[in-house]
This record gives structure tokens, sequence and C-alpha cells, in this order.
């Protein structure tokens, strides 16, 4: 799976119903912009030699993530939303020594491709846009959800999966350093043996125990080939398989064609025997290793797993104690995570133990955990992993969803670092494109949480008496529901998806956040909760709208230079728009910028073709609801914008769009008389 920024996840439906955020690699950087930039960010120095003519253990560059898309990835103490342990100092330390590539999708993930895969439709009433799943990156170095999170930076890319019968959408990520979002999988680990030199075969002058040595001893690249390099994984001698591991390792960051080569001499499974061995060092390298190996490789993604690695990695992972050893394994599984077949059996197997020994530990003080230390980085892998990992179907989902106390440390870790003025932060991105991911058709995957919801007596609305023939049932009363679920002060798991404070927590950071990402999973989780036809829907909007800042902190997103931002942006402003009682206060606030994007568009945006029919259908409701408003907002340039749209073929589902609103617009004689007057 890649690290696109959003890719559909439901079958060939409209565009904007539903995001989904994958993992992506088509944004990640090649093995040669990698060493460079090594060379030009990392001191050189010669490494230490191990004892008994062992070679040097290679280091992991600052440059050594690889990102999922979610796209789609709070803080610790007590299980309350208490706060994180770890002093803001450490955090931003440690997230400055990664690097990590961006996949929602998204995607994270972007940046992102997007693959809508459903038809626009201008009537509203039959159509539901919602911004799924977010994966983080395809392949760390993740964001689909997000993906997804594979990759994560704008080096993220991730997949963004819209659902038009759905209005979700769902991104994915990567961790080769990504990860949907965005953006994936950490990128591959570098030893640091003379960064500079790339050697697949070398000239032998002297014996194998004289190369060994030299190699040792002056910090060098050993002149071996990789069937050697293979050939020494099953050595007696440790030396002999310290040097084989680290010729690896620092083959397969450098050269991409070493990958297939190692794979074909039967050097996968030999490694996955190292993380067994009773060596620190070599386990260490040993996991760097087969990081790069699988760094978007799905052949020795698979292999891996063929070999019985995922039960190697886990067993290692839950044993040691080591820092580093840890950053290598939790970036192994990020870089795993971006492949499809694997996602069920991390989800059954890994999660669990990410979860209990990563997630929860670094969010909360327990008795049991009040002396573990869990790393930064470490925090980041595994957030960019299970942003991949929330992309997968609908019974992963359920199972993501269900993990205990999973949700309730995401939200916890983001939280806090809204809190210490840090909403841009790595891992907040991770965390959002989980989210994101798993608000994914929450209503319909979820439904004894909703069983609650019931709708109260109706009351008139304050727009009766803007009434027009082609007016979109202005007339129609205010539903008023009783849901207590989304008021609960402390929401645990699922709960916290559809809660107020969720919602809060959202809109707040569309207004703190400068990482696209992050704003983009936050409107494609918004998106989600918005997107079908049900009263529930209904109620999510209308508490968007009442919140503080909540159309504002939409709007300004609506003109964003960003396409798969944009894209959500404006979905969700359809989703809501569908929502009768709302069109009154929503024109004032979203006309202006919706317009603005219409007479913008130029003959070379076919690209933008789906958000482009979304704006011409949101216009045409708010226009039609309040007329007032909507002729204030007509000019020239607009109307010979949409002249040019309804014409030109290439637009397929914008050019429909653009004729029904000229069509209306006529339509309407205040309009009309202001059209003749322009």
């Amino acid at each position: 799976m890649t690290a696109e920024p959003i890719r559909s996840a439901l079958g060939t439906v409209s565009t904007e119903d539903t995001s989904l955020v994958l993992p992506s690699d088509k944004k990640q950087r090649t093995g040669q912009q990698r060493v460079l930039e090594q060379v030009n960010t990392i001191k050189r120095s010669k490494s230490k030699m191990v004892k008994n003519d062992s070679i040097s253990s290679p280091t992991t560059p600052a440059s050594a993530t690889e990102y999922s898309e979610p796209k789609f990835q709070f803080s610790p103490t007590k299980l309350n939303d208490t706060l994180f342990k770890f002093s803001s100092s450490n955090m931003t330390s440690s997230h400055s020594r990664m690097t990590g590539r961006s996949l929602s999708v998204r995607n994270t993930v972007r940046r992102q491709t997007q693959n809508s895969q459903w038809e626009s439709q201008m009537n509203w009433n039959a159509q539901s846009q919602s911004n799924g799943m977010r994966r983080g990156g395809s392949d760390p170095a993740l964001n689909k959800a997000g993906g997804t999170i594979t990759q994560q930076s704008k080096t993220r890319s991730s997949t963004v999966r819209y659902n038009r019968a759905t209005g979700q959408s769902m991104r994915l990520q990567e961790n080769n350093l990504p990860a949907s979002t965005s953006q994936s999988q950490i990128a591959s680990i570098k030893p640091s043996l003379s960064q500079s030199q790339t050697i697949t075969k070398v000239t032998t002058t002297k014996n194998k125990s004289e190369a060994l040595r030299a190699s040792g001893a002056e910090g060098s690249i050993p002149n071996i080939t990789l069937q050697e390099a293979v050939e020494y994984l099953s050595h007696s001698d440790i030396s002999h398989q310290l040097c084989g591991a680290s010729f690896i390792q620092h083959q397969t960051f450098t050269e991409d064609r070493a990958k297939q080569e190692v794979c074909r001499l039967g050097g996968i499974p030999a490694l996955i025997q190292l993380l067994k061995c009773d060596n620190p060092q070599l386990q260490q390298i040993a996991a760097a290793a087969l990081r790069n190996l699988v760094f978007k490789d799905k052949n020795n993604k698979l292999e891996v797993e063929r070999c019985e690695g995922i039960e190697a990695i886990l067993t290692l992972l839950r044993n040691t104690k080591i820092i580093e050893t840890q950053k290598q394994l939790t970036g192994l599984f990020w870089n795993l995570s971006s492949a499809d077949e694997l996602k069920p059996k991390l989800i059954k197997n890994a999660m669990p133990l990410l979860t209990e020994s990563v997630v929860v530990p670094y969010n909360f003080w327990t008795d049991s955990n009040t002396n573990k230390h869990t790393d930064p980085e470490v925090f980041y892998n595994t957030t960019g992993c299970l942003r991949n990992l929330s992309c997968a179907s609908e019974q992963e989902r359920r199972s993501m969803r269900s993990c205990p106390r999973l949700i309730n440390s995401l939200m916890t870790y983001v939280k806090t670092q809204m809190e210490r003025g840090d909403p841009d932060d790595k891992s907040v991105e991770n965390c959002v494109c989980i989210l994101h991911n798993l608000s994914y058709q929450l209503e319909k995957e979820a439904p004894d949480h909703f069983k609650q919801f019931s709708v109260l007596d109706e009351k008139p609305n304050e727009n009766t008496n803007k009434k027009s023939l082609f007016s979109p049932k202005s007339t129609k009363t205010q539903k008023e529901f009783n849901f207590p679920a989304m008021a609960k002060e402390d929401p645990e798991g699922v709960d916290w998806l559809y809660n107020q404070k969720s919602l809060q927590m959202y809109l707040f950071l569309l207004g703190l956040s400068r990482n696209e990402a992050t704003l983009e999973a936050c409107c494609g989780a918004l998106q989600n909760l918005t997107a079908s036809k049900s009263h529930l829907s209904t109620l999510m909007s209308q508490s968007i709208i009442q919140k503080p800042h909540g159309l504002s902190g939409i709007s300004h997103l609506l003109i964003s230079g960003n396409p798969g931002l944009q894209k959500t942006a404006m979905s969700l402003v359809g989703n809501m728009s569908r929502v009768s009682s709302l069109r009154g206060i929503m024109a004032k606030e979203i006309l202006p910028n919706v317009s603005a994007v219409l007479s913008a568009v130029t003959p070379n945006m076919v690209k933008s073709d789906s958000t482009i029919a979304t704006a011409c259908r949101v216009m045409n409701t708010l226009m039609l609801a309040e007329p007032d408003t909507g002729k204030k907002r007509i000019n020239t340039k607009l109307v010979d914008s949409l002249s040019m749209l309804s014409s030109n073929v290439l637009f397929d589902t914008a050019r429909k769009s653009a004729g029904i609103l000229l069509w209306s617009m006529w339509g309407q004689k205040d309009i009309q008389n202001a059209l003749k007057k322009g």
C-alpha cells in the first residue's frame, strides 16, 4: 500500500462522500537523496570498534524515518486525561531527531494521491460526503486513516477514500518513514559506515579475516559482496554476523536493487534468526537491516511474514529494554503496516502489544508502568503503524475501536500537546489521522453506541419567510434531538469519537495547527460524522455550527492552496448544507469563499473537478436558501467562470454542476435582476 493522501475505500460511488487515508510511497525520497541528506546533516566520525574484531555498530541517521500516509496519529497521568508525563523539552528534542515522510489518507499522507471512485450528484438529498479514513504512511522511515498515515511528511503521502454513499473518508499512512497524510513508514536506516560509499562488489585482495579486521579498524565498509554478507549472517563468529548485517543495512539504504538481491539470497530469514540471538547489538542491527529491506518493497514485507518474522519482532519488542532497538522494531512495524495483506495479522497480534507497552504508558501513569519510560520516537513510530492499520477493513476498524484504552490515549496525547502549545507535533498528526479513520462509517459499524438517540418535538424554522419556487425546502421545521452520550463528561473508548469534547478539539486544532495533514484529518473526522442522511448527522452538523468559531474555522480552509485539504473542507461544508435549518447561518459565512473559489476556476484546474462540483452544489443550495445574501456574491467574473465550466467537457462533474447553478440563478427573479444589471 502506498502513502497516498486519500483513496476511496468503498466502491465506485460519488467522490466526496467518504475519505480514507491510505499509505503511499510515491513521494518518498530515493536512496541517493537520503544518503546526500545524511552526508550534509550527520557528523562523520569513525565508529567504535566492537570487541573481538567485530565491526562498528551502525547508528540511526537523523533522516532515518519513512512516513504513512494518515493519514490521517494526548498526555499521561491518570486515565482521566491528566497531564503528560514527559517534559515538552524531551518531546521537542526527540522529534527534532526524527524525519517523517507524510500518508490520507489526505492523504496522509500528500503529498497525497486522491482516488475518488464516486461520481458527484447535484441532489444534496441524495448524496453525502465525509472524510473517512486516513492512513499513516506506507513505510515510515507512517499516515491512508493515515492510512495513513504511508508516510508522514509532506513527504507523507496518503490516500483518501471517499464514499459518496456514506459520505465518509479514510486516510492511511506508512512509516518507512511512514505514514495519509498524509502521510507512512520510517525511512530506511543507514549505518554510520562511510556514508558516501555505495558498494555492491569489491575486488578482494585479502582473505576474509583480514578484510574484517581492516574494515573494523578503519570504520569503513568491508570489501565483501552481498552474497558474502548473507553468508556471514549464518556464521558461527559474531564478528562475521555483525559485518554481514551491517553491510546489508548499508546497501539496502543506498541501493533499492540490493533489497531484491538480499531476498533472493535468503537474507531475510537469516536476519529474522538474528533477532532471536542474545547479542543486543546484533539484534539492533538486524532489526535496522530488516527495516530497510521492507521499505517500499511489498514482496519483502510478505517474505518477513512468511518467515514468521512478525512473531520474532513482537518477542524482541516485548523483552528488550534498549531504546535504540525499540526504535528500530517500531519503525519496522510501521513499514510492515502499509501492506494490506499484513494488516489483519498486525491488528490481531501487534496492536495489543503496541497499545499496552507503548501508547498507554506514554500517556498515563499507572501503578504498573510508573517506572517505564517510552521514547518519543518509539511513540511516533507506533502511532504511525497504528495510523496505517486504522485504514484497514471494517472488521479491523472494529477491533481497533474495541482495543482497551487506545482511543483514550490518543485523545489524551492530542489534548496535552494542544495545552503545551505544540499542535503541529508529528505524533499529533498520526493520532488525529487514526481518530479520523476510526470515525469512518461509525454509525453503521458501531450501532450499539447510538441506541439512546431519539428525535424530540420540532420547532418552526426561523427562515419560513424565505420562500421560492426553487428554494430547497426552506420551510422545513427544525428537529430537536436527545442524545445524552454525546455530552458525557468522561467518555470512554468509542464514545470519544462523537463526543462534544472531540468536536471542540477538532475545531480548536483547525484554528491552532499549521500542519495541513492535521487540518485535513480534523476536517475528515467532522466530514465522516456529518456524512449520512440520518438524524445523527444532522445533530453533528448543528453541534459544529453552535461551537465557538465552528464555521469560521472551516470556511477559510475552502480557499486553501492544498488540494486535498480544500476538497475535504468543501465536502464537510457540503454535508452540513443538507440541513435546511442551518443554511441561513451558513450562507453568510460560507458563500464569500465558495464564490471566490468558483470565480478563480481556470481550464487547467481539471484535477480539482470534484472539488469545483461540490462548490457549485454548495453555492446553489445556500444561494437559493438566502437569495439576498447570494445575489451580493454574483458578479461578471463569477458568471463568466461558470459559463466556461458549463461548456468545458474536460470537467466531467463540475460542468454539469455549473450548468445547474447557472440555471438556478436565472430562475430566481432577484438574482436574475442582479445578473441583468451585471
